[in-house]
């Protein structure tokens, strides 16, 4: 009987001293587009209130470059992810993941030239040109590149850090053309006395939300309706600063997305071999 209350109080210690690790604990991350400080103030928040609302544990996780973000997708290391439309379609088609919410702006993309250039004027026009844009496998990039199917004939890509560096490669001639968004566009050039517009791609669906298998239907509706209730958009408040100029986010849908993940083809840095 000694023996016995002693085993028990053993086990009790060794229980104590060593935590049971919670199961349900799931990984949220974003693509390494901020420092690891910047990410941390946007989406940390985010992870911390549906820790709150939810009774699950979610922790953010700040990829350390794009070699290692898109290596963990594939590996399926990350619960739920927020970032572009190529890559919401790529998890919703290969992993089994589940859209939820989107930023409510669509996505369009312009490619642009200077208003003096008579050479160029539509997109057949930069085979062997250079093109500001940023590195792949930026969306805007890759849907520019997704024009020209033949390698020897497409543009030369002049990788850029930032919208306002392409739309200043173009005016300073570094470049012939630079894509952007075109709310972007309007921003830099609103009576686009320096540059014109040679192409604007059709609409796509914004950045999104994806939750991954291991969440539950009924814990990924929690998740939808607790981020898009009230105190949710104030959770996603810094990345609604930084996306949206403060617009709320909505609802989105799996059946939005079909396709784009298409343009990651193009991604020598994005292995999608499930395509």
């Amino acid at each position: 009987m000694l023996n016995h209350v002693l085993s028990l109080t053993s086990l009790s210690i060794i229980l104590l001293a060593y935590p049971v690790t919670v199961l349900s604990d799931y990984i949220f991350t974003a693509p390494p587009r901020e420092s690891m400080e910047r990410g941390i103030e946007i989406y940390k928040p985010i992870a911390d209130y549906l820790t709150r609302t939810t009774g699950e544990k979610f922790t953010y996780r700040h990829p350390q470059n794009w070699s290692d973000y898109s290596k963990g997708m594939q590996n399926h290391e990350f619960d739920m992810a927020f970032d572009g439309p190529h890559f919401v379609s790529w998890r919703i088609k290969n992993i089994n993941h589940d859209t939820i919410a989107k930023l409510p702006q669509l996505h369009i993309w312009r490619v642009i030239a200077r208003r003096d250039n008579d050479q160029v004027n539509s997109v057949d026009d930069l085979v062997g040109r250079k093109v500001c844009a940023p590195k792949s496998p930026n969306f805007g990039m890759l849907t520019m590149m997704s024009h020209f199917s033949n390698p020897d004939k497409q543009p030369v890509h002049i990788v850029t850090k930032g919208w306002k560096d392409g739309f200043n490669g173009v005016v300073l001639e570094k470049c012939e053309a630079a894509v952007l968004p075109k709310t972007n566009h309007r921003k830099f050039d609103p009576q686009l006395s320096e540059t014109k517009a040679i192409h604007t791609h059709l609409p796509y669906p914004n950045q999104a939300f994806t939750l991954g298998p291991r969440i539950t239907p009924d814990i990924k509706m929690k998740i939808q309706k607790n981020l898009l209730s009230e105190d949710g958009q104030v959770a996603l408040s810094k990345l609604r600063d930084r996306f949206t100029r403060g617009a709320k986010l909505v609802s989105a849908e799996n059946e939005e997305y079909e396709g784009i993940s298409m343009v990651l083809k193009r991604a020598g840095n994005f292995l999608a071999e499930n395509e």
